[in-house]
């Protein structure tokens, strides 16, 4: 008996220790999403060929949690292909957007040399329903397809890594993770022109990375940011 109330008392206490912790770092989070890197703009020399490149998508795609723009994913973007290109860029990001949202974002009027959609991590994230996703993902791919001649979609992130997700939800998201890659890649083949990057399995040639986590313990830092182009680049083979 004794043996029960002790364990039971390590489990109340391991949920009291584990609601403070993710509260910390939620509030965090809150502190972070209020900088993004979202919009439009130009880099490069412009007597260069013109190169259109669009962003939609989640935090990631917005730059939460980069320290500015050159590091975020999108800056990188622009500023790889502004070496020989005069670049022409928006990005339509917003924290929180899943699948789902791409259908009211806006998509651009002239075609693009490239799209690229950093976008399911929050499905993932938020236990949406598969068939519901499945849906949304065949749906954005009829939109913004026709738009691109090349169209990158990375997602969903690891969401079971981070340090932050209580150990009881990390097996959930190990076992979820694999579906939602599995309907992007389905829905993918349907088009010649997509390609789709899985951080669940990443690209081969990946470099080493440090810390690559900001102060929310979640979202990617400056390290982390070069880690999500790093995999855009290789695995979208740019």
């Amino acid at each position: 008996m004794r043996l029960m109330y002790i364990s039971l008392g390590l489990i109340l206490l391991y949920i009291v220790a584990q609601i403070l912790y993710s509260a910390y770092y939620a509030r965090r989070s809150a502190e972070l999403n209020k900088t993004t890197w979202a919009g439009k703009g130009e880099l490069g020399d412009n007597s260069q060929p013109t190169f259109r490149l669009f962003i939609a998508g989640d935090s990631i795609a917005a730059g939460v949690g980069s320290s500015r723009f050159e590091t975020s994913v999108t800056g990188r973007l622009a500023n790889y292909f502004a070496k020989d290109h005069f670049v022409s860029y928006e990005n339509v990001s917003k924290t929180g957007d899943k699948m789902k949202n791409l259908l009211t974002q806006s998509v651009p009027i002239e075609e693009q040399d490239l799209i690229v959609l950093i976008v399911s991590s929050n499905d993932h994230f938020r236990f949406t329903d598969y068939k519901e996703f499945e849906e949304s993902t065949k749906k954005v791919f009829e939109r913004y397809a026709p738009k691109a001649k090349r169209l990158i979609i990375i997602g969903p992130g690891d969401i079971a890594a981070p340090a932050t997700i209580p150990l009881v939800l990390k097996p959930i998201y190990l076992l979820r993770g694999p579906k939602y890659a599995q309907i992007i890649d389905q829905a993918a083949k349907s088009y010649p022109n997509i390609i789709h990057v899985n951080p669940l399995i990443p690209p081969e040639g990946l470099p080493a990375y440090e810390h690559t986590y900001a102060i929310d313990n979640f979202h990617p830092n400056d390290e982390g940011h070069k880690y999500w182009f790093d995999m855009i680049r290789l695995g979208g083979e740019l």
